[in-house]
């Protein structure tokens, strides 16, 4: 049994890691998104702003309970609120960036936002047929939402009024537009919840888990424990059928952690520790991995940049998103003491 971190050592970091994320967060409120393409010189990479990682940072502080951590909420929040479209909906790259209208909405970002704006009590306009429009024919999400047969007509305008027909036709020629990503299936059942309209996506995720197609089932997140933890997320906030998953993760979860404790770094080890978490276990693994965790921070609070998704560059991450899954990752382990 893995000697547990002192009470107060684990508060020290977490509150680091809070002092760096209010130092780094922008001035209007955004989480910093690096882009690089090399993955072994990361350093060389450039903002690429978007409020993905916003959303994913929101969801980890919803676990603190500290007044630095409420200024940086709201702020977030009112960006992500002001990246909104339409009726509800969300692109990658944010209207800071050049690039901005170069992609359609798209539903991994459209989800994640959706859902954490709720979570923290803001209103989202209707946007649930917008997101069922954009199924294949067994029920399954698409990634990017498009103007398909049996589209809903208010959601054809909306998307006329949005999106530059260039922009679809680009990813139409790139052979990407019927993209089916099984992370942003988890996404997806995450905001809608469970009903008769998501169970196809939810079988579906059950069925991946059950065969084994983690490793091939996402063009866009490499790593199958970015998949682990956004079905255990969906499952921990209420999709109650992913619970099938509960058994077959977490095994494979703890079976492929390092004689160190980790997962191969920060961010696989805080999205891992997670993911258990999430499905409640509570074995000697989060405390090897915690362990881990506090032996690597560095001295400003922060974890390094490790890429998370995948896209142009080709690699997506920062030091925001890591920071954030690392200290969601302390906080919900000493709250089990």
């Amino acid at each position: 049994m893995p000697n547990r971190p002192p009470d107060a050592a684990r508060k020290q970091a977490i509150s680091n890691a809070v002092d760096f994320l209010r130092a780094s967060q922008l001035a209007h409120g955004e989480f910093r998104t690096y882009a690089w393409s090399d993955d072994s010189h990361r350093e060389i990479c450039q903002l690429d702003s978007s409020p993905f990682v916003t959303a994913l940072v929101l969801h980890s502080l919803r676990y603190l309970r500290d007044d630095r951590v409420g200024e940086m909420t709201t702020k977030a929040l009112d960006m992500l609120c002001g990246e909104m479209e339409g009726r509800g909906l969300w692109r990658f790259w944010s209207s800071r960036h050049p690039l901005h209208r170069m992609l359609p909405p798209d539903l991994d970002d459209t989800c994640c936002i959706s859902s954490v704006l709720r979570q923290y009590g803001r209103s989202v306009p209707p946007n649930r047929d917008f997101i069922l429009a954009n199924r294949n024919d067994k029920g399954i999400f698409y990634t990017w939402m498009a103007v398909r047969a049996n589209a809903p007509a208010d959601f054809v305008s909306e998307m006329e009024e949005l999106v530059d027909r260039g922009a679809a036709l680009i990813l139409a020629f790139k052979g990407v537009l019927d993209t089916v990503d099984c992370v942003v299936n988890a996404n997806v059942v995450l905001d809608l919840g469970e009903s008769a309209e998501t169970k196809p996506a939810i079988d579906y995720l059950i069925r991946i888990v059950s065969e084994e197609k983690q490793a091939e089932c996402s063009p866009y997140y490499f790593d199958p424990l970015s998949f682990y933890y956004m079905v255990s997320r969906a499952f921990a906030n209420g999709v109650k059928a992913l619970g099938e998953t509960r058994e077959r993760i977490v095994e494979r979860v703890i079976s492929s952690q390092g004689a160190d404790g980790s997962w191969g770094n920060a961010l696989l080890t805080a999205l891992a520790v997670c993911t258990l978490l999430n499905f409640a276990n509570r074995g000697p693994g989060l405390e090897r991995g915690i362990e881990y965790l506090m032996q690597i921070q560095r001295q400003d609070g922060s974890w390094e940049k490790i890429a998370m998704f995948l896209g142009r560059e080709p690699y997506y991450g920062s030091e925001d998103l890591t920071t954030a899954l690392c200290v969601q990752a302390l906080q919900r382990t000493a709250k089990l003491h």
